[in-house]
């Protein structure tokens, strides 16, 4: 159990920084820094696919002792794959009815497809990314000592 709450809270901490990531590379590539923070509803997109990932991963990786690097690029794959999809589909119609108080203004058959577009087009960006933070966190929790 401390394992899969501890997956949970690096979750969290890392969808927020990566949130931040995302909105300050955009920014920049758009012409410059304008908000620190950025759209609200980015972070409200991201939270719960990252928190539900790293969980369920904190749960898996509790009982594997030596995980090939094979198997490590599959589970980021497929994390990778679920977090992107989530965000950019549901996540972000969460986000935005949370932010604007109502979904009158959200094109959400046009969220849902090119969230699902944007999920498969990002693959060779996001897969290396996932590897790397859930390299980390693997390390992680192989720290906490087992019950």
């Amino acid at each position: 159990m401390k394992k899969k709450i501890t997956g949970v809270v690096f979750g969290i901490v890392i969808s927020l920084i990566t949130a931040m990531l995302f909105m300050l590379m955009g920014q920049v590539w758009a012409g410059g820094i304008t908000s620190l923070w950025g759209e609200s509803w980015l972070y409200f997109s991201v939270i719960i696919p990252f928190a539900l990932t790293f969980g369920v991963l904190g749960g898996y990786f509790r009982n594997k002792d030596n995980l090939s690097n094979k198997r490590l690029w599959m589970i980021s794959f497929i994390s990778a794959f679920f977090i992107t999809l989530f965000s950019g589909t549901i996540g972000a119609i969460i986000g935005e009815t949370i932010v604007r108080g109502g979904m009158e203004t959200i094109n959400v058959e046009g969220t849902l497809v090119w969230g699902t577009v944007y999920a498969f087009v990002l693959l060779p960006l996001t897969i290396p990314f996932a590897r790397l933070i859930i390299g980390v966190f693997y390390k992680l929790i192989k720290m906490i000592p087992s019950n």
